[in-house]
């Protein structure tokens, strides 16, 4: 594969995780703390990405460079595969929450994360998942207070 098919290819898998995320260009650029020109000429396939940035972009949609790259199986890549912590998943199994308010929960803290320092970014206990539950739980899909 030559250098534009790569690139073109790897922007169509952002582009394509990042939709299924439901989230726009921007809330990507700025989780990945990067702008969201750059993000779009990446995504197009415009601008080469280097490793540096691509992992950011890849924190920034919760998944494994790999992905992006193409390294998983056919069949991972179909299923958008999104990592949820298992400091998370132990919360979530612990307050009963659907898939879909666990994602929201995950979603909402990486975007609450790339608005801070790196130096504040440390993964979170599950007593931490917990409370920032409690203080969103009335945002998030499918939570009956």
């Amino acid at each position: 594969m030559d250098n534009e098919t790569h690139r073109l290819e790897v922007g169509r898998r952002i582009k394509r995780l990042r939709k299924a995320q439901d989230i726009t260009g921007h809330e990507l650029a700025k989780r990945s703390n990067i702008s969201a020109g750059y993000l779009s000429e990446v995504e197009r396939g415009l601008s080469a990405v280097s490793v540096d940035k691509l992992k950011q972009i890849a924190e920034g949609l919760g998944v494994a460079v790999d992905v992006l790259l193409g390294d998983y199986p056919a069949e991972a890549q179909d299923q958008n595969v999104i990592q949820i912590p298992s400091a998370l998943s132990s919360a979530a199994e612990q307050l009963n929450l659907s898939y879909r308010a666990t994602l929201a929960l995950f979603q909402g803290q990486r975007s609450l994360l790339a608005r801070r320092s790196k130096s504040d970014q440390s993964e979170w206990e599950v007593d931490q998942w917990v409370k920032f539950y409690e203080q969103v739980k009335d945002y998030l899909p499918d939570v009956k207070g």
